[in-house]
């Protein structure tokens, strides 16, 4: 047991992304977060789906993960340039697999 980085867990985490059509407004009651009582409606009626994406993907939330971008853009680590690369696995998942804790 240990703390380590999430890239070397079995882990999945939510980046926070979302496409939404503009219909969502008609789910969100006044005074509501996004992302409790709507999305909860949204599961109910199954309209809610999320994807698991394979790819590169790194938060750069602090200075720390700045100069860490920096770094790997220095020696020529570049994963998020797409166009250099295959593309990702994207693997959709079904309503009620979207939300649990693990798939």
């Amino acid at each position: 047991m240990g703390i380590n980085p999430l890239g070397e867990s079995d882990l999945w985490l939510n980046g926070g992304f979302f496409i939404l059509h503009h219909t969502i407004f008609d789910y969100i009651r006044e005074g509501e977060e996004l992302v409790e009582e709507p999305f909860y409606r949204l599961i109910e009626e199954e309209k809610l789906f999320g994807y698991r994406y394979s790819g590169f993907w790194k938060a750069m939330d602090t200075f720390k993960d700045k100069m860490a971008f920096d770094e790997m853009h220095e020696s020529g680590d570049c994963p998020w340039e797409v166009w250099k690369h295959e593309r990702p696995n994207v693997e959709p998942l079904l309503p009620r697999q979207a939300v649990g804790t693990n798939p």
